[in-house]
């Protein structure tokens, strides 16, 4: 998945990868703590250009995941998408001339990513998109009504006959107290 600096030309380079997701150590770790399951290969599209000393790479990620309803617990699968865009600079290792004045911002200030030698590897930024793709919470379906806390039944399928929560006897005396309206 690397792409050769010398291949890119003066209108660009446009490229397509799919790699197995068993190639991306971030989502290796993933999938080890049964967060999710990929089930697709990373399909990457996109397209790197020339401004300079750097290299400016757009492109679309896809790919597609069985991840965990956070309410009933049972598998989702669902595809996911991303649109990246990120700027790598040739790092040279020259270490700056000291100037009195001048303030040097360093590539992590300007968000560039260093590369070295001849090859860009896309390994990392990818990953990265994956992840940032997954969703923070995952529902089956918008109105899933999760499990039963008491017997663990899946009240999508099912209707238990578990009694309702019992209310915390701490709070019971505020059930008596009554909030009056003013005009």
């Amino acid at each position: 998945m690397n792409i050769r600096i010398k291949d890119i030309k003066a209108e660009g380079l446009s490229f397509e990868f799919h790699e197995d997701w068993e190639n991306f150590p971030a989502l290796v770790r993933f999938g080890e703590a049964d967060q999710c399951e990929f089930l697709t290969p990373v399909r990457i599209q996109g397209r790197a250009i020339h401004v300079g000393r750097m290299i400016e790479i757009e492109g679309r990620i896809e790919t597609s995941a069985a991840l965990t309803c956070s309410r009933c617990l049972n598998r989702v699968e669902r595809p996911l998408e991303s649109r990246f865009a990120v700027t790598f600079f040739q790092d040279a290792g020259e270490e700056p001339e000291d100037e009195e004045e001048e303030v040097e911002l360093a590539a992590e200030d300007l968000s560039l990513i260093p590369f070295h030698g001849e090859e860009i590897d896309l390994r990392e930024p990818v990953q990265e998109q994956v992840i940032m793709a997954l969703p923070i919470q995952v529902l089956c379906r918008e109105d899933c009504k999760g499990i039963c806390p008491q017997c663990g039944a899946d009240l999508n399928e099912e209707e238990c006959g578990c009694s309702p929560a019992v209310f915390n006897p701490k709070f019971a005396a505020l059930k008596k107290i009554k909030v009056e309206k003013k005009d």
